[in-house]
């Protein structure tokens, strides 16, 4: 696929899709009728296993909501309980997007295995994952949206393959940890690129 191709596939769950959704009861997930999207989760469990097939994480289906604080409806919910309780998710190798925001405040999680089917990730996508530590960027991996990863405080190492094309504006901003940039041997000129310059000096040429 193009980047223009990649960049066409809809992460957002319409109306129509919503209408014939699929419910998984175990894990507490709304998938489209032919089971290709995972389209909304509720009161998801602290494990969560997205069955083989599916394709695209749609916008915010595991991002952080109000009533996971535990609070009166309409209490003002503070900063430090602003996390989702899940703590672990398995994905499976047909993964291509990871919608907007889809893990925005997932801030238990520690680690994520992103497959190497995994084409996009969409802006803001693990946004304030806190205690996220390492994430390596498959290989066939693209597009990284504006703040994707903004504000993993915990986040010291990230691992790039080699055919990303674009990564968006504050993608690692408040990454305060951050130690290496983990690139493909010969690939420093594009990273200078792709990244700001306050990223440059963390970046270290490895064999793939």
């Amino acid at each position: 696929m193009t980047l223009e191709e990649i960049l066409a596939v809809p992460t957002v769950a319409s109306e129509e899709e919503l209408a014939r959704d699929v419910w998984d009861d175990d894990n507490r997930l709304c998938y489209s009728s032919d089971g290709s999207k995972v389209l909304d989760a509720e009161n998801f469990p602290y494990e969560i296993t997205v069955k083989d097939g599916c394709k695209i994480i749609c916008d915010g289906v595991f991002a952080f909501r109000d009533y996971m604080a535990g609070l009166k409806i309409g209490e003002e919910v503070p900063l430090e309980e602003r996390s989702t309780p899940m703590d672990r998710i398995k994905l499976p190798s047909s993964i291509t997007h990871i919608g907007k925001e889809a893990f925005s405040e997932c801030g238990e999680i520690v680690g994520i295995h992103l497959p190497a089917s995994l084409l996009y990730i969409g802006d803001y996508a693990f946004v304030d994952c806190w205690q996220l530590e390492k994430i390596s960027v498959p290989a066939k991996t693209r597009y990284i949206g504006e703040g994707a990863f903004q504000g993993c405080i915990n986040l010291f190492q990230v691992s790039f393959g080699k055919d990303i094309e674009f990564i968006g504006r504050d993608a690692f901003d408040d990454c305060e940890s951050l130690e290496i940039i983990r690139i493909p041997r010969g690939t420093r000129k594009k990273y200078l690129a792709l990244l700001p310059k306050y990223l440059h000096r963390y970046l270290k040429e490895i064999e793939k």
